[in-house]
């Protein structure tokens, strides 16, 4: 019977981020590294616990994205993803994805990367929906420097899940990949977690709570 596979994007379905590379994508050098400081400020105030992730993402766009338009970034958005669907995904990515699909599997990204990215990778990607970090566009369709709703991320990214499917259960078995601790309560929520190249913290808990690890880059 079809189940549900749900994918984290960021250096799960990619090798690296998304976010800061697409900021640096679209900006020119002189401007991103003339802001860069200012960002990093609020990137050093997350990890000392006085700013939330979000605001780093909100920083990002405040100082390089505010105001631009909404069609020039889908755009732009576009080709990016294209690059990476050419050369930033981990080499087993497909196989799994074309396994799920001969399933008959119902395939979701669900990640704290921004719409902007999820959105055209899925269609890429050939998923079924997207669950992300949503931006906010004034009624010019210009870019705000301010998120619609929560980052995408942690305790969040479950409740989203959760929400999503708040209307009719997921197909069993439910499938959830994801590279980072973060996203071990969606991994634990799952049928089947599996951690995808996972960093430090994921590997060490993983096998105390029966997550699997695999290698999609061998």
């Amino acid at each position: 019977m079809p189940g549900t596979a749900i994918f984290d994007l960021d250096k799960t379905i990619t090798r690296e981020g998304t976010w800061s590379r697409f900021v640096r994508y679209v900006t020119n050098d002189v401007e991103f590294w003339a802001k860069l400081p200012l960002v990093g400020l609020q990137a050093a105030s997350y990890k000392l616990g006085t700013a939330s992730r979000g605001s780093v993402k909100e920083k990002a766009i405040a100082h390089y994205l505010q105001g631009r338009p909404r069609s020039e970034l889908e755009e732009l958005a576009e080709k990016f993803v294209q690059m990476d669907v050419s050369h930033g995904l981990r080499k087993k990515v497909y196989s799994v994805i074309h396994k799920h699909r001969d399933q008959g599997d119902r395939m979701i990204i669900a990640s704290a990367a921004v719409d902007l990215i999820c959105s055209p990778m899925a269609k890429a990607l050939d998923f079924n929906d997207v669950i992300c970090t949503r931006l906010s566009w004034d009624e010019d369709d210009r870019l705000l420097p301010t998120l619609d709703g929560e980052n995408c991320y942690g305790a969040e990214k479950l409740r989203r899940v959760q929400e999503y499917f708040s209307e009719s259960s997921p197909d069993k078995p439910v499938t959830f990949y994801s590279d980072h601790i973060t996203d071990l309560p969606c991994l634990l929520w799952a049928d089947r977690g599996v951690a995808v190249n996972p960093n430090r913290p994921l590997r060490r808990k993983a096998p105390e709570y029966g997550v699997e690890i695999v290698d999609w880059d061998t």
